[in-house]
């Protein structure tokens, strides 16, 4: 009976959690890696082609810019001729004025494309969660309407209708008033990288 007491306090003994054994902590490290993007699309138009009114400032296209670059991004605008151009060369000069509502110094107020602005380089000033997310911009043209002047170009300066600040000093083309009657276009590039 003794030895069968003993064994019984020895089994009991082993459930018994020693004092010097410590919980175990478990720890888990989780990474994620976000890429760097930038894309530029046309919002709300189904092709590529616009056509737009004789006069008058008017929303020509709006863009959606998204960019996620800590350093910001950088809008690089072109405009192909800095006229709306004819096949026989004749031009209709027009300015040009972007705006971009959520992040102002990714836009520009209007002005002529004739004859060194033709392409604009704005800047975003650094990251933004709103560009990450994504801005939208208007591209807004205003024909010269009221310039007077000839084939090609090198007409007289001269918009007072309806005026702008580019029209007012663009010396090129025919205002669209005056225009021979046919098609005129411009093509205009739009590239979002990061800054």
């Amino acid at each position: 009976m003794r030895a069968q007491l003993l064994s019984s306090a020895a089994v009991a003994a082993m459930f018994i959690a020693p004092a010097s054994v410590q919980a175990q902590d478990a720890s888990l490290v989780v990474t994620t890696n976000v890429e760097n993007y930038c894309s530029i699309g046309l919002a709300n138009v189904a092709g590529s082609t616009v056509a737009v009114a004789n006069g008058v400032r008017q929303k020509v296209t709006t863009l959606r810019m998204s960019c996620n670059s800590p350093t910001g991004a950088q809008l690089t605008s072109v405009a192909q001729n800095g006229d709306l151009k004819s096949g026989a060369g004749v031009l209709i000069n027009y300015d040009w004025e972007l705006v971009v509502p959520a992040i102002a110094s990714l836009g520009w107020a209007p002005q002529d494309t004739f004859p060194t602005n033709w392409t604009k380089n704005t800047f975003s000033g650094g990251y933004s969660e709103a560009l990450a997310d994504g801005v939208f911009a208007d591209l807004f043209l205003n024909l010269c309407y009221g310039v007077p002047g000839g084939p090609g170009a090198g007409g007289t300066q001269g918009d007072t209708t309806p005026g702008s600040s580019g029209c007012a000093a663009s010396p090129s083309g025919p205002g669209a008033s005056e225009a021979p009657a046919g098609n005129y276009s411009e093509t205009f590039t739009f590239d979002l990288n990061p800054d």
